[in-house]
């Protein structure tokens, strides 16, 4: 897939042009944004900057820096949400672009031992009110911004 093709890398023209309001921060690397849907409040995820469909194609200093902001952003979820678990979960055979899902979980999840990924789709495609959008953005935010 090309990069004119990837639905991410059209998505971070968006954030590029000022138009995501999901945003949380720009890294070095990476751009974090807040999941569309939030059944796990404080679901993340965290997209390569440029167009790369796999991580071991990168060099491994960047692949470091990488893994250094992914870890950066689930520290600023522990101090934010108080998560017993972060799940980490880099896919790319639904969207082919280098990205990780970095989730909190929670005691009081449905099922807090298997993956979200197994839920209904009715549970979990909830959206995001802009209120719990605007309070999440910015707390992650400032919280990962202490960290970088």
């Amino acid at each position: 897939m090309s990069s004119e093709k990837c639905p991410a890398c059209a998505r971070l023209e968006r954030v590029r042009a000022g138009a995501d309001p999901f945003l949380i921060a720009e890294l070095r690397e990476s751009v974090v944004l807040l999941h569309k849907h939030q059944r796990y409040e404080g679901w993340c995820s965290v997209w390569l900057r440029e167009h790369a469909e796999h991580l071991a194609a990168l060099p491994r200093a960047r692949q470091a820096v990488l893994w250094e902001e992914v870890a950066d952003v689930a520290a600023a979820m522990r101090a934010v949400l108080g998560a017993v678990r972060i799940n980490y979960e880099n896919l790319g055979n639904v969207v082919p672009h280098v990205h990780w899902h970095v989730i909190p979980r929670r005691e009081t999840d449905p099922d807090p031992r298997a993956t979200v990924w197994v839920r209904p789709a009715e549970e979990t495609e909830c959206g995001c009110e802009e209120a719990v959008r605007a309070r999440l953005v910015g707390a992650l935010g400032a919280a990962l911004r202490t960290r970088v």
